[in-house]
């Protein structure tokens, strides 16, 4: 069962859950909901995309019924397939499986002996969107409660069942997540109760690629490195495991523009380069992938004071577009939320007291799935404030000294390792390093790559 306690935000930020449901546990079992699954059944589907899909449930207020009777069964998100209103019921939807269709999906006993399935060697392995499995229950994950603290628990999506009070079939309890739903009720498991549990993962997942963070304009997969020097854009492809491929020049006609920075603006699934005109009107150059790039787009005017501080954060208000970020006047940060289609929204000020920090880089280095900002204080220091979605940060949380040759050179690579964790490049006196980003906010020790990078930052 779940507790009830001081609710948190969960923002799916897909669009096929955008509209808002109100419906019955009996409505919904009978009313497809028109909508487009970015996955197909069966087939490959993002973690962010799971979470989704359970939320949908969440919001359409489903309610529990263990009976798995044809008119008890309730649509998916886009209302192409049905799906038994329990625990199981609500993972195999969110999973996009058709196992089992015609009885609405997987039980506890179908998912124990499921070959889509794998199992993870241990609790701690769980990421968004897999699943804790025992004899006669399980719920799917969605994330830590404290992810550099996995005793205290996590927040799952679940539907555990309870007394039928009105006599109808139908028990008192309903779809549930990490914020509370409309009932009161959380999915809230201890650390203590997740013992009894076996962790799952369904084989077809896979993680999300951040926008934003980091840069992969050949579209592999793998982040790259870019730099502009004497007005020629020059781009490693990244191998993986800290590996580069040699610079090949993009192409000429950068000059007149301020240092580029990469984000999906058009969100077209390719890396584009933003950077800014004449100190003060922002271009957009969209990737159109294999290091290839359209024709400058102008975005508009009135950066001139963010020139020097402009960089792209990811999506850290969970709408699905890549955000600009930029401080100024020394000590404010700006956020431009990304509207799609190369637009932003106006400046948002979200805060000061940035005045003695370098320029802030994005990433999601706590891995919940949230753009972060990471920036030096000191000129030694490094600081990340988490991302909690919707353009909000926690405090400066201290990540430790030793980075005061890197300050100007500070930015966020993506997990060119592979390891499933952003990474953080900066230059000493020529050379490439690298920090290794080991999730929560922890990175290894600086490797470098290589000399030679001088003229470029």
């Amino acid at each position: 069962m779940s507790s009830t306690s001081t609710p948190v935000r969960l923002l799916a930020g897909l669009a096929f859950i955008a509209a808002t449901f109100s419906f019955t546990a009996l409505d919904v079992a009978a009313t497809p909901q028109a909508a487009h699954a970015a996955s197909s059944p069966d087939g490959k589907i993002t973690r962010s995309e799971v979470l989704a899909r359970a939320q949908n449930w969440v919001d359409r207020n489903v309610r529990y019924n263990l009976t798995r009777r044809p008119n008890t069964l309730v649509t998916d998100a886009e209302g192409d397939n049905k799906y038994g209103p329990d625990c199981s019921g609500l993972v195999s939807m969110a999973w996009h499986i058709t196992a089992n269709s015609g009885k609405g999906g997987n039980s506890t006993v179908d998912f124990a002996g499921y070959s889509g399935k794998i199992t993870l060697g241990s609790l701690h392995d769980l990421k968004p969107g897999d699943a804790i499995l025992r004899s006669g229950h399980m719920e799917l994950f969605a994330r830590w409660k404290n992810e550099q603290d996995h005793s205290q628990g996590a927040w799952t999506y679940s539907l555990n069942g309870g007394s039928d009070s009105d006599g109808d079939g139908w028990e008192d309890d309903w779809a549930k997540g990490p914020a509370v739903n409309s009932h009161g009720e959380r999915g809230d498991e201890s650390w203590a109760s997740m013992q009894s549990y076996t962790p799952i993962r369904y084989k077809n997942i896979v993680d999300d690629h951040v926008p934003g963070h980091g840069a992969d304009f050949n579209g592999d997969g793998i982040g790259d490195i870019f730099s502009a020097a004497t007005g020629t854009l020059n781009v490693w492809n990244g191998r993986g495991s800290n590996n580069f491929a040699a610079r090949q020049e993009i192409g000429g006609g950068w000059s007149a523009f301020s240092k580029p920075v990469a984000g999906d603006f058009n969100d077209d699934g390719v890396s584009d380069l933003a950077a800014i005109k004449g100190g003060s009107t922002l271009h957009i150059w969209n990737g159109e992938g294999g290091n290839r790039f359209g024709p400058a787009v102008e975005i508009g005017g009135g950066w001139a004071p963010f020139d020097g501080t402009l960089t792209s954060i990811g999506d850290v208000n969970r709408d699905g577009h890549d955000d600009i970020a930029a401080i100024k006047d020394g000590g404010t940060l700006h956020v431009w939320n990304g509207e799609g289609g190369n637009r932003f929204g106006p400046a948002v000020e979200i805060g000061g007291g940035w005045s003695a920090f370098s320029k802030p880089v994005g990433g999601d280095f706590n891995n919940d799935g949230i753009g972060d900002l990471a920036a030096i204080k000191g000129g030694s220091t490094l600081h990340i404030w988490n991302g909690e979605g919707g353009n909000r940060f926690g405090p400066a949380v201290e990540i430790g000294g030793g980075w005061a040759r890197f300050d100007g050179t500070l930015t966020s690579i993506g997990d060119v390792n592979r390891d499933g964790h952003d990474d953080i490049a900066a230059m000493s006196d020529g050379t490439l390093h690298v920090w290794n980003g080991e999730g929560g906010n922890e990175f290894g020790p600086a490797i470098p790559i290589g000399p030679g990078w001088s003229l470029y930052f």
